[in-house]
């Protein structure tokens, strides 16, 4: 456990006008998002790992492969937002991610599917909510487990595999749209999808355009066929 913290006390701060990104998303694993080739890890929990298992009634269950599903349930419900707060030491985005009013995080950890974990000394948000759930014997708490961070220091290759199913999952998105120029950047997909308050005209934004850096993305695509393909036409500002 106190080596995942240190990962996540390693993570880099972002500027305060944190990245947002919205749009629909699928499970990875318990706590970890794609949004069209993005991968984001959600804020401040950790789930158990594709492959672990935890113990209930005296037999064992796939915890692991059940806080994805559940996670996958979640994402059906509405768009994702996500405001990403933070980048960690493998480069990969942190984010506050929410449908509507719900967070994410916070319904992993109610539903007993993850754990609380220390952002900085002091700071779990979550930490109440996991008492709560730990009280009611819900989820993982309704018998044994290892910690996630415990049970991938002692399955190291497991952890492995898991990141190279994520990465699979990510080639075969893009090879979906081979051919086509794709525009990624450390957090993601790059090209900028806006919608014109002055027109409702739903334009976007390739890097290095004019009005560019000054643009607040409602949703990030990697191609300006995806972009294209969800309605949005290319700026003519050039």
């Amino acid at each position: 456990m106190r080596a995942f913290i240190a990962l996540l006390l390693a993570t880099t701060p972002l500027p305060a006008a944190a990245q947002i990104i919205s749009g629909n998303a699928t499970a990875l694993d318990g706590d970890a998002i794609d949004m069209t080739g993005q991968r984001i890890r959600l804020f401040g929990i950790d789930a158990p790992e594709l492959g672990q298992k935890c113990a209930r009634g005296g037999t064992n269950w796939d915890c692991g492969a059940d806080a994805k599903r559940h996670l996958g349930l979640l994402l059906q419900t509405g768009e994702v937002k996500c405001s990403v707060r933070a980048q960690n030491a493998q480069g990969l985005a942190v984010g506050q991610c929410m449908i509507d009013e719900r967070d994410l995080s916070e319904a992993m950890v109610a539903a007993g599917f993850a754990v609380a974990i220390e952002n900085s000394p002091g700071d779990a948000p979550y930490l109440e909510v996991e008492q709560a759930v730990k009280t009611a014997k819900a989820g993982i708490w309704e018998g044994t487990f290892d910690r996630p961070s415990d049970w991938r220091k002692a399955h190291p290759q497991a952890g492995i595999a898991a990141s190279a199913s994520q990465r699979a999952q990510g080639v075969a998105r893009s090879t979906r749209t081979s051919g086509a120029q794709v525009y990624r950047n450390a957090f993601g997909c790059a090209i900028k999808g806006n919608v014109s308050q002055r027109n409702g005209e739903y334009i976007y934004y390739l890097p290095g355009m004019k009005y560019y850096d000054g643009t607040r993305p409602e949703r990030l695509f990697c191609t300006e066929e995806e972009a294209q393909a969800a309605g949005f036409r290319r700026s003519r500002g050039g």
